[in-house]
Formats: structure tokens, sequence, C-alpha cells
């Protein structure tokens, strides 16, 4: 097998080609187009491997065990949700907004990927890193250490359904939370059934960690108020009706992606 002929092998991936010519190969894929050079056999064992994993519907990020996210490759695998794009809006907007030295928890953490992302590029805050999954909160260690972050964090194995008695004021709530529905779980794609329920399935209508969010979190701000959820895309109406006066925000394709909820307490 050639580079050119990888190349085409490639391409038919979709949207994951570029992503997986860089995991492969750590080169970029238009290098690849005209490279009459043979791939080293490993290197095509590998590549037959791959793509058999992904044809059976194995997540790319979990074969290669990272994920970018934000200016970050965070290792990820089985066991924990894949750090996406859309949530850099929240991140964004965590960055800009947070009050100097903010104290904040990246509830349904996951990854680490919020808190992490902020962290990096807030160095004034710290965080608490909130997760009910051992298995997220040792991915969340891994990758806060991998930046240097841990003396900035404290990671707590919690849920968010149990008393929330034991959690110290904050400054900010940034939440990920599970939030799709009933209906919609069905007919996910098979690559993200492979991701853990837990950190998908939000309910009936795919709204119970919003509504104990809202509810639990009462009190519990040392300034007022402010939560950044992520939302689905269909969701901004819902969350205008739970929490009246929330700000939506859209993400870079135009779909409704974050809510912010601020207020004295």
């Amino acid at each position: 097998m050639t580079y050119k002929e990888l190349y085409k092998d490639i391409k038919k991936l979709g949207d994951d080609d570029a992503a997986y010519c860089r995991y492969l190969l750590d080169r970029s894929l238009p290098e690849l187009r005209q490279d009459e050079s043979g791939v080293p056999e490993d290197t095509a064992a590998k590549h037959a491997e791959c793509v058999k994993r992904l044809r059976d519907g194995e997540p790319l990020q979990y074969i290669f065990g990272y994920a970018p996210f934000y200016d970050t490759e965070l290792y990820c695998g089985p066991g924990v949700l894949i750090p996406r794009f859309d949530t850099e809006i929240l991140v964004e907007e965590a960055i800009k907004t947070l009050p100097q030295n903010a104290y904040f928890a990246d509830l349904c953490c996951g990854t680490g990927c919020i808190a992490a992302a902020v962290l990096k590029h807030r160095p004034d805050t710290a965080a608490l890193c909130l997760d009910i999954s051992d298995t997220a909160l040792s991915y969340t260690e891994r990758n806060l250490g991998k930046y240097g972050l841990t003396d900035r964090a404290e990671i707590r194995k919690f849920d968010v359904f149990s008393s929330w008695d034991s959690l110290p004021p904050l400054d900010a709530i940034l939440c990920n939370p599970p939030y799709i529905n009933e209906k919609d779980m069905e007919r996910l794609p098979e690559n993200v059934k492979r991701e853990p329920f837990e950190a998908l399935y939000g309910g009936k209508d795919g709204l119970d960690f919003y509504r104990r969010v809202l509810s639990a979190s009462k009190g519990r701000f040392r300034r007022g108020t402010r939560i950044i959820f992520e939302i689905g895309y269909d969701q901004a109406a819902a969350l205008k009706e739970l929490c009246p006066g929330c700000e939506i925000k859209k993400d870079y394709s135009s779909n409704d992606r974050i809510c912010i909820i601020r207020g004295s307490e």
C-alpha cells in the first residue's frame, strides 16, 4: 500500500478523515494525496485494525485513547463521555465571564474537559470536579495532571440527585449534563451508543438534570447565582420555561447550545 492509496482509504471515513490521519500518522491528510512511497507494514496493519474497529461502531477517540478539545488533547476511552466541539462554547463563555478568583464546579465532569480548559486559561480560578463515575473521575485526574492543574482542583465522586449539603459555596456551576431524551436515545448512532448510558440519558424528556441542578443549587453561591449549562439544540424553549430570564447562546453551527443563568441569591 502507498500513502496515496492510504489517502483514498482514509477519505472514505467521512468527517473523521483529517483527525484519523493525524492520529494514525501525525501528518496532514493533503500531504498523502500524491505520496507514492510505501506505507510501513506496521502502519498498514494498524490502519486495517482501526478501520475494522470503526466499522464495528467503536468511536475513533476510544481507539486512539485521546480526544482534542479546545486547545488541549485529553485522555479518553471506554466508560467516559467523549469531549465534543459543541462544549467549547460553554468553555469560552466561562473563560470570559467568570468573576476574578472564581471557585467553580465542573458538574458531570466526565474527562474533566471543561475544568481543564478553564483552569488553563484562567489561572486565577479553582475547580471542584464532580461526577458519579469512578472511570470518569480517573480520566479527570489524568487530564488535569497532564496540564499541571491538579493543585487548583478537587476531584470528588458525587451524585447530582443526592444531598448537596457536603458541597462548599461556589461562584459558578459549569455543567454539560446528560440531556438526551428517551426517544432520541433509541435513534443514536452505533458509535455514540458505545459511550456511557448514564452520561447521555437525561430522563424521559431530557430535562431531569436541569431540574435537579436548578433546585439543589439554590443558596449554594457565594456571589449570586451563576450557572452555565450546555443544552441540546432543541431545548432552548424548555430551559426558558424552567428558568425565565436565562440567556441562550448559539454554537458555531447556529444551534442553541448554552443556557446562562445569573441572579442574586
